[in-house]
């Protein structure tokens, strides 16, 4: 009997002989290097890879890379050199080659240039030169002018400039009327009541608008449009002992009758052995298109969010495997066409369940056992 595994990163349902117990082997799917279990069920951790320092290749992609980090610095130059020791011979009496230390160019870093001080002019200079400084920044003052300004201003007999000036009373306000206070509540009061006159005239109008003749054109039961209900529902399958265990990973897909677009979805992310991050790139595609993704979770429950419709509904198996001859249903090859690039590749090998949903908005169940 071969040794059923998943692989570690696409989660692929694999077999193998017992045989290749504990070796290290690749995906066929992602091509990643994984390790079989052995025969007990255990797992071993895959060896960590060695670093081989003697390798010239690694030594020379080295040099590329210090060579990219420091591009304004000189090249680090690495030579390597032999010299012949006379005194070290083999047992055929041939001088053996002793590889010398590698030099290494080190790029020398930048010497700061010494910058002289200024020549400092003798003292009559320095004295010229400070007073031009201050005879260009200090403002000139006409005198003329501010005699004619004294003579022209009033002169106060009185004002002592060490003597506070008197604070003057602050002017008394008048009162307010209190006669035009009812007519401001009475303004208030008319703009009051003429919104509320407002607001339900509209109502009166949309209510006698085409959307209210739309919705009473819905049929009794049935959810409003545009309205988002959930469908949620438990899947399983039955174990090799007849026990029924949760399908956890299980993908639940609703395609819509009439999709949106013409572009065509790629399969990765709708399979169950796909990673949760494509399953999301996956809803969110097929969610701007009018459908939902859903994924069962560890108790095997979903839940799906959908205006009310009709829909189609393909429930697609995670720990359950489908015949190896099995021929889907026309009307889903057709559906699978008309939304995927590779229609093929979304059933695969597993066990799957393809019926219509009708979505009334009033909490829809739907289970599902393999």
């Amino acid at each position: 009997m071969p040794i059923k595994f998943r692989c570690n990163f696409c989660r692929q349902f694999l077999g193998i002989s017992r045989a290749q117990a504990g070796g290290i082997v690749d995906c066929p799917t992602c091509g990643r290097s994984i390790r079989v279990p052995l025969l007990d069920g255990s797992l071993p951790p895959l060896p960590q890879p060695e670093l081989n320092l003697q390798d010239t290749q690694l030594t020379r992609a080295l040099e590329e890379l210090a060579r990219l980090a420091n591009p304004d610095s000189s090249p680090v130059v690495v030579t390597f050199e032999t010299a012949v020791d006379a005194d070290e011979e083999d047992e055929n009496g041939i001088p053996q080659l002793i590889p010398e230390p590698i030099p290494i160019e080190v790029p020398i870093p930048p010497t700061p240039i010494a910058i002289n001080p200024p020549m400092q002019d003798d003292d009559e200079s320095d004295s010229l030169e400070t007073q031009h400084v201050h005879a260009a920044h200090t403002p000139s003052i006409n005198y003329d002018v501010l005699a004619e300004l004294a003579a022209v201003a009033p002169v106060d007999a009185e004002w002592n400039p060490r003597k506070p000036s008197p604070v003057r009373p602050m002017e008394s306000r008048p009162p307010r009327d209190l006669k035009s206070l009812p007519r401001t509540l009475l303004f208030v009061a008319i703009a009051f009541v003429g919104g509320m006159l407002f607001e339900r005239f509209v109502k009166v109008f949309e209510s006698r608008g085409p959307a209210s003749a739309n919705a009473s054109a819905v049929e009794p039961g049935d959810a409003k449009p545009n309205s988002v209900s959930q469908v949620s529902g438990r899947i399983t399958y039955k174990s090799a002992d007849g026990t029924s265990q949760p399908d956890r990973g299980a993908r639940v897909i609703a395609f819509p009758i009439q999709r949106e677009g013409e572009a065509k979805l790629s399969v990765i992310g709708f399979r169950p052995a796909d990673g949760e991050v494509d399953a999301h790139v996956a809803s969110a595609t097929l969610h701007a298109m009018g459908g939902a993704l859903a994924t069962a979770d560890e108790a095997g429950q979903f839940r799906l969010e959908l205006p009310a419709g009709t829909y189609q509904l393909l429930i697609l198996s995670h720990f359950q495997s489908g015949d190896e001859k099995q021929t889907p249903d026309p009307a889903l090859q057709k559906l699978l066409s008309a939304y995927f690039d590779k229609p093929d590749d979304v059933l695969g090998r597993v066990k799957y369940d393809f019926s219509p949903l009708r979505v009334k908005g009033t909490g829809d169940v739907r289970d599902q056992s393999f």
